[in-house]
């Protein structure tokens, strides 16, 4: 036993499940619907890209939910781990299958659907993709993948029940994603931190509130993206939403540091939890 019987297991049991599927299958399909219904509205394949960039931040979190918040506490509440750990495999081996396999699902749903939108795109826009462009969206979205995959892990390694993983994910998506972004009027990022400011009667500014904005995984995933569209960034007025500002939280290496922050800092929780819980 070890790391990699461990992800083959768990590969094998969600395959089963359809888990490995949807998210692979369905996600690589709605993708291919963007390209395909976008082929006769303009020219260039790169802004289709902006599109993608916009269904990976916002939806792709959700496809990743299900596939990972169960991962290790369905495993505890069926009593299937007792068995696991039964066999030579140590802690920290389970709970780095689980993560290579989850993973792995993710990121092969990342590679097959930049593929099918390089496929679609070389075969139905005017202008020939970029073989680069889709390259940096691929690693990108990539690294957008390794976060929540380990953020969502490390809520099921905490998680006693299924109703806690299930409310700890949703939760993490609604602060990270929706939260974060301002699409509640009164709950929302900026009226927190008014409200926090407003405490001890302190001034946030400009500068400071985009740093904050730049440190959810969502925002830095769509704020790393901006390489995607480089020497292009004036041909679109959607384009206009990346910052280019000269400070730090508009480089590509500070939001990868953010997004690698993220599942680093994940799963360095999210192991200590499971080392620390009991499995029975």
């Amino acid at each position: 036993m070890g790391i990699y019987t461990v992800a083959r297991d768990d590969f094998r049991n969600a395959r089963r499940s359809y888990i490995v599927l949807g998210v692979i299958g369905v996600f690589a399909g709605l993708m291919a619907l963007i390209f395909f219904s976008e082929m006769t509205i303009y020219d260039e394949p790169y802004r289709t890209l902006f599109d993608a960039v916009a269904f990976v931040a916002f939806v792709f979190p959700l496809f990743l939910a299900p596939l990972c918040y169960l991962s290790i506490a369905g495993d505890r509440i069926s009593g299937t781990i007792t068995y696991v750990m039964g066999l030579p495999n140590r802690r920290w081996e389970y709970f780095a299958g689980k993560f290579l396999s989850r993973f792995g699902v993710a990121a092969a749903a990342v590679v097959l659907s930049t593929a099918v939108g390089f496929a679609i795109s070389a075969a139905t826009f005017v202008d020939f993709p970029d073989v680069e462009r889709f390259l940096i969206f691929g690693g990108v979205s990539l690294l957008y993948a390794l976060a929540f995959v380990s953020l969502f892990l490390a809520i099921s390694a905490g998680a006693p029940s299924r109703s806690r993983a299930m409310f700890g994910a949703l939760g993490a998506y609604f602060v990270l994603v929706l939260f974060w972004f301002g699409f509640l009027p009164f709950i929302n990022l900026e009226t927190a931190l008014d409200t926090v400011a407003d405490v001890p009667g302190i001034t946030l500014s400009e500068t400071t509130r985009t740093y904050i904005g730049f440190l959810s995984p969502a925002t830095g995933y769509l704020q790393a993206s901006k390489a995607v569209f480089a020497g292009v960034i004036d041909q679109y007025p959607a384009f206009q939403q990346f910052n280019t500002d000269d400070e730090l939280y508009a480089e590509l290496w500070f939001n990868a540091v953010v997004l690698l922050a993220w599942s680093a800092i994940s799963l360095a929780v999210g192991y200590v939890s499971f080392e620390r819980s009991e499995l029975g």
